[in-house]
């Protein structure tokens, strides 16, 4: 599994993230390219503890093995539902949310890599270590819905 912490996973999902643009059509779901690039910049902030996101309490989601199945086996299903402040509109430019979404990438890379990190909405405690496989994971599913 990839991780945003691993350089090469980190610079692959970079390029990636920069051939997105406005013209960029899903091959699934209701969001256009200015609503996913938003949305993981929001998901960006989640991950380094700047964008506080209320619980889901789904305390099956917290524990080993549905943790660890969700986080490192299993694929992202196309139309989970997300947190509401993950889903605010932006009305900046693709390209102004492309290059922040991209400079979020670089801190969470740039960040610590041992202990816990922030608290995730669904899975609870998460160390950074974790932070960075599901901030890959997510970046990739949204990626590959714009077919990029």
């Amino acid at each position: 599994m990839g991780s945003i912490l691993n350089e090469v996973d980190r610079n692959a999902i970079l390029q990636r993230i920069s051939s997105v643009t406005n013209a960029s059509l899903p091959r699934w779901g209701r969001m256009d390219a200015r609503t996913m690039l938003t949305h993981l910049k929001q998901s960006a902030l989640m991950a380094l503890g700047e964008l506080p996101v209320a619980s889901k309490s789904k305390r099956a989601f917290q524990v080993f093995p549905i943790k660890h199945l969700i986080l490192y086996v299993a694929p992202f299903p196309k139309g989970a539902p997300t947190a509401p402040e993950l889903l605010v509109p932006d009305d900046a430019s693709v390209d102004a949310i492309r290059s922040e979404l991209m400079s979020l990438v670089e801190r969470i890379g740039a960040g610590p890599r041992e202990g816990d990190g922030p608290v995730h909405p669904l899975f609870g405690q998460l160390t950074f270590r974790e932070w960075g496989v599901a901030t890959y994971k997510h970046t990739d599913h949204h990626l590959r819905q714009f077919g990029v």
